[in-house]
């Protein structure tokens, strides 16, 4: 039996960091079931069709982080759709969102709301500045979020401008946030009997994840800032160019025998007594010297070569893949983290999903769901529904 078996989240999520949640409690057993509603769709589900066709369930992206759940179309600017939501809600354990502050509780759905029929609701808000105070309605996407968190200005290099760190991020981060609190929540409510309501802003989410920056300020009062791809405490440490056009390798040397091993692999052993990077305090104080010296070795490789190399002795080092080399690394393709889920429109799809195999736990992995495609299902299964009554919501557009 999968571990959250016999839990019920009742999803209202939307965008990355929810979704990405409720898809890993739903791999775990969880039954996630999605409201949503074709009339404000999911952004996602609107974003690229990937096979160059655009349609509500054609997103490749919104594949990616919608598996394993049941999706349900409600309305729930109708009074019939917020009912059907608290009759659902009362069915559950879980509820989850992600809308702008205030918009549950317009609908008669926040927290005080589902308290009074269902105590024990454990209810997670995700917002990017959280639920009270004067920025609690601020609209805010990764990008704005990562900055008020403190995150772009330590990103980039020390003569730019500050920088965000690319992709979706920090969505996704936050949504592996949501796993834990949610299951600690379970773990509370198990052991008490109390629900509880967890008010999650991505943005302070964010800034636990740049301990040092804020160690630094608390403890001496200076400002960091960026430094590209330098370490304080490492050098060489960065990006280095090998043979070809726009190849790279990733390098990290902690110690001065790491350091006399690396140049040994790339064929200057007498770098490795040079006064200037003899010790790491010489490296880091002529680093920019060093990074010229160590370039200018790394290129005469080919790039798996070299790492293959470095790996040898014992150095952290890694090629720079994009998404092609990636997919086609051959660890990679055998990780058991790319699974071919089947969607009802457009059939097989490869997926990434957990990133850890169990060896006790065998996760359930089921295709994304078009919109919709479980409403009847869910309303005869848990509400005892009738197709007649079913049919009636669909004629007066409760279910759409």
């Amino acid at each position: 039996m999968l571990p959250l078996k016999g839990v019920r989240i009742i999803d209202f999520g939307w965008i990355y960091a929810v979704p990405h949640a409720t898809a890993w409690l739903g791999s775990m057993g969880a039954d996630v079931v999605r409201i949503e509603t074709s009339r404000a769709p999911d952004v996602i589900r609107r974003a690229t069709g990937t096979d160059g066709q655009v349609g509500f369930n054609r997103s490749g992206v919104f594949h990616s982080i919608n598996f394993s759940r049941r999706s349900v179309v409600l309305d729930l600017a109708k009074p019939q759709a917020q009912a059907i939501a608290r009759r659902l809600v009362m069915l559950g354990d879980v509820v989850t969102e992600n809308f702008t502050v205030g918009n549950m509780r317009k609908y008669g759905l926040g927290y005080e709301d589902l308290k009074k029929i269902k105590p024990d609701v454990i209810m997670l808000s995700g917002t990017p500045l959280g639920q009270d105070g004067p920025y609690a309605r601020t609209v805010g996407w990764g990008p704005t979020t990562q900055a008020f968190a403190g995150l772009c200005h330590l990103s980039g290099y020390p003569a730019g401008d500050p920088s965000g760190i690319g992709g979706t991020w920090p969505d996704f981060a936050v949504g592996v946030g949501m796993v834990f609190f949610i299951l600690a929540a379970l773990h509370h409510r198990d052991r008490t009997g109390e629900g509880q309501y967890l008010d999650l802003s991505m943005a302070e989410m964010v800034t636990t994840m740049i301990p040092e920056a804020m160690m630094d300020y608390f403890m001496t009062g200076r400002d960091a800032g960026p430094i590209g791809n330098r370490d304080e405490s490492m050098a060489p440490h960065g990006v280095y160019p090998v043979a070809g056009e726009d190849r790279w390798i990733a390098i990290a040397i902690a110690a001065d025998d790491e350091f006399a091993a690396l140049c040994d692999v790339l064929g200057v052993p007498s770098l490795a007594t040079d006064p200037a990077f003899a010790r790491l305090a010489d490296r880091l104080r002529n680093v920019e010297m060093l990074d010229s010296e160590v370039a200018a070795r790394t290129r005469n490789f080919a790039r798996e070569e070299l790492v293959a190399r470095l790996r040898e002795r014992g150095l952290a080092a890694g090629p720079v893949y994009h998404t092609q080399d990636l997919v086609h690394d051959e660890v990679f393709a055998n990780s058991q983290m790319l699974v071919k889920l089947n969607h009802g429109e457009v059939g097989e799809r490869t997926i990434p999903v957990l990133p850890s195999r169990f060896s006790a736990i065998e996760p359930e992995y089921r295709g994304t769901p078009t919109i919709g495609e479980h409403t009847d299902e869910v309303l005869t299964e848990l509400l005892g529904l009738g197709a007649d009554e079913i049919a009636k919501l669909r004629e007066d557009n409760v279910l759409i």
